[in-house]
């Protein structure tokens, strides 16, 4: 009579959670094909073939039955787990049931690491999707945009497999949505850097961008982002009021989000409005605004803005974090400018 142990129980709860959550990415993956700009389809193939499972056949396979396919899948780890077991007991002299737990531990690894790729490419495919109806994304995928990096891929495969969280495998699914319309959008540094994140870290960080202004030349270009000083000098706690004291803005300098200069500057004149123009529109709150000078206000004035600003990896992960309000730093912003004899005005045909 054979005893079942307790990680082959596990194995096969794992196994049951492994076929729906593949079911669950054929299905999105599978929506894909009629919906995007070509350029698009070709990065977006290559990305879930390497990702997904059993994504090589997924065009032809979801046309033909593709959840025969998941079962099959499912079948052929169950057995390959299986004869590995059996192989390593033949080979090497060590207790057969030591052998046996060993390799239904490595297999479960090895499924749930698989599953976190799936809901991960679950998420890319939903916003790709839902991206193939902005005019703003067909008009650049209009034209040829290059392949996928294959480094870029092994890199996110390494870190998204070890994501087992809903946030985080979000964060992971809209970068790799990102990177197939428009590879390089994110580098491999930042990848392994949102790889190290941890749940504390992940918070201030969507703080900061939530208190963050930008310069943009468009969605996928940041120029500057930073958090103003309102005045004073970050480093000496002029933000702690808000939740960014010096020892968390030392946390997210350590992390590579931030640079070491918390009080940098950068000049934002581009962003005051000339008559009814405003040349370059300033980000807040995913909302585009501008500065409006009053009377009192100099003519051609610099205006240079301090604050802690976002390093290279952070201006690319500031495209895909959830913003969160904010009024009591929006009318400190909003105050002042108003001493500076600037209105912060919303731009609302943006």
């Amino acid at each position: 009579m054979s005893i079942q142990t307790p990680s082959e129980n596990n194995t096969s709860k794992i196994e049951r959670q492994s076929d729906e959550e593949l079911t669950k990415a054929a299905d999105a993956i599978g929506n894909l094909w009629s919906h995007v700009a070509a350029p698009v389809l070709k990065n977006a193939i290559k990305a879930f073939s390497q990702l997904c499972s059993s994504a090589t056949k997924i065009p032809v396979a979801y046309m033909e039955g593709f959840e025969s396919e998941i079962r099959a899948t499912s079948e052929a780890r169950v057995n390959i787990i299986s004869a590995s077991g059996r192989q390593i007991e033949e080979q090497i002299n060590v207790d057969p049931e030591f052998a046996r737990v060993a390799i239904q531990k490595y297999g479960s690894k090895i499924i749930r690491e698989q599953i976190n790729l799936d809901k991960v490419c679950k998420v890319a495919a939903t916003q790709l999707q839902s991206e193939a109806t902005l005019p703003s994304i067909n008009s650049q995928t209009a034209k040829e945009i290059p392949p996928i990096d294959d480094d870029w891929l092994n890199s996110f495969e390494k870190e998204a497999s070890q994501k087992s969280t809903e946030e985080m495998q979000l964060l992971f699914g809209r970068i790799l949505a990102s990177e197939i319309n428009q590879p390089s959008s994110f580098s491999i540094k930042t990848v392994k850097l949102i790889g190290q994140l941890d749940s504390r870290t992940a918070n201030l960080f969507r703080l900061l961008c939530s208190l963050s202004i930008s310069l943009r030349l468009d969605d996928n270009n940041i120029i500057d982002a930073r958090v103003l000083s309102l005045g004073g000098n970050a480093a000496s706690n002029s933000l702690q009021n808000y939740g960014l004291n010096f020892d968390q803005l030392n946390i997210l300098q350590e992390y590579g989000l931030i640079i070491s200069d918390f009080n940098s500057y950068m000049n934002y004149s581009m962003c005051v409005a000339v008559g009814l123009n405003v040349p370059f529109p300033l980000k807040y709150q995913n909302r585009s605004w501008g500065l409006v000078p009053s009377a009192e206000r100099t003519r051609g004035q610099e205006l240079r803005l301090d604050g802690v600003a976002l390093s290279r990896s952070g201006k690319e992960l500031l495209k895909i974090v959830d913003i969160e309000t904010n009024d009591s730093f929006t009318a400190a912003i909003k105050d002042f400018f108003q001493k500076q004899n600037l209105s912060m005005v919303e731009i609302t045909n943006q």
